[in-house]
């Protein structure tokens, strides 16, 4: 009977776990799809349970394909909390923070302190004209001298503050949301990086088209920028509103872009929902880098926002030909 109840039991588990490797590949077509790559990581936990089940049932052939899809996992997920090697010696260490100001309800004297602490420069998205007096007046523009802020209101605004000068920058529309872009002269760095602030739609619980076509869309943005940044650093930080199992996200980083996250195994930093006593479950928000490396990335607490911001140094080579 034991034997019978493990097999069973087994079974689900391997199922569950099936459910949730194959939910990184599939394309998302609706909520149930995207609901299950989001979850994908929790599903597929259950590989090890499978795993003991089929032993504790003398099943072993099942055993044995429990094992199999568990390292396939394992080869998915344990990189992703390993530290790439780093290869850039000559290098400016630029500190790039990105908050999602939830409804611009994060507390300003907070935020500009965690600021002011650990970031060069500020991404900010869902910044309402009242988020921006407050930051103003809390003495975020004198920490960071340079900025571009486009205050709207609700889950609209997006901004980008900076220590280093801001050389250029623009608006770029044709999206749910709006974002902007710049490039900040870095000291020490020959060319010019650019710095991306951006917010893609919400999936959830709205209907799904605008994030859909927003991912459509977005990989031909990023190639865009990086074929205008030339070889300087392209830096994209904000509320992606997708998790690196959804293969939507990961389609982004075609091109030569990765996942500051991902590069220096900060797992799967997650950063949604922030509110409460609980920990967040899903990591949607993220920093995308190209011509530069990450040496650190971890979220941080920002009180009184829906998510946790996302703070990473990174590695600007010194001579950006030699990238």
């Amino acid at each position: 009977m034991i034997r019978i109840l493990a097999t069973l039991l087994g079974l689900g588990a391997l199922a569950v776990a099936v459910t949730g490797f194959a939910a990184r590949y599939l394309p998302i077509a609706g909520h149930p799809t995207l609901i299950l790559a989001a979850a994908a990581p929790y599903l597929s936990v259950a590989a090890l349970a499978a795993m003991l089940l089929f032993v504790v049932a003398r099943r072993w052939v099942l055993a044995l394909l429990a094992v199999a899809l568990t390292v396939a996992l394992m080869w998915v997920y344990v990189p992703r909390f390993l530290p790439g090697p780093s290869e850039q010696t000559d290098a400016v260490d630029v500190r790039v923070l990105t908050s999602n100001l939830g409804m611009g309800e994060a507390d300003p004297r907070q935020l500009v302190a965690l600021a002011g602490a650990g970031a060069d420069v500020v991404a900010v998205q869902e910044l309402t004209q009242e988020a921006a007096d407050g930051l103003s007046a809390a003495g975020m523009d004198t920490v960071f001298p340079h900025r571009v802020i486009v205050p709207a209101p609700g889950a609209t605004g997006i901004g980008i503050w900076s220590r280093h000068p801001i050389v250029h920058s623009g608006r770029i529309d044709g999206y749910a949301l709006p974002m902007v872009g710049t490039r900040i002269r870095v000291p020490g760095v020959r060319v010019d990086a650019t710095v991306l602030s951006v917010h893609l739609a919400a999936p959830w619980p709205m209907p799904i088209e605008d994030w859909k076509s927003d991912y459509a869309t977005f990989p031909d943005t990023l190639r865009e920028m990086g074929v205008a940044a030339g070889a300087g650093a392209v830096i994209v930080a904000g509320d992606f509103n997708a998790t690196y199992e959804m293969a939507p996200f990961r389609r982004l980083l075609d091109g030569g872009y990765s996942d500051a996250g991902n590069e220096s195994g900060a797992g799967l930093a997650r950063s949604y929902p922030a509110g409460g006593i609980g920990l967040p479950l899903i990591g949607i928000d993220h920093i995308l880098i190209k011509n530069c490396a990450a040496a650190t990335v971890r979220t941080v607490v920002v009180p009184g926002a829906d998510h946790r911001g996302l703070l990473a140094t990174l590695r600007l080579p010194v001579d950006m030909t030699a990238s």
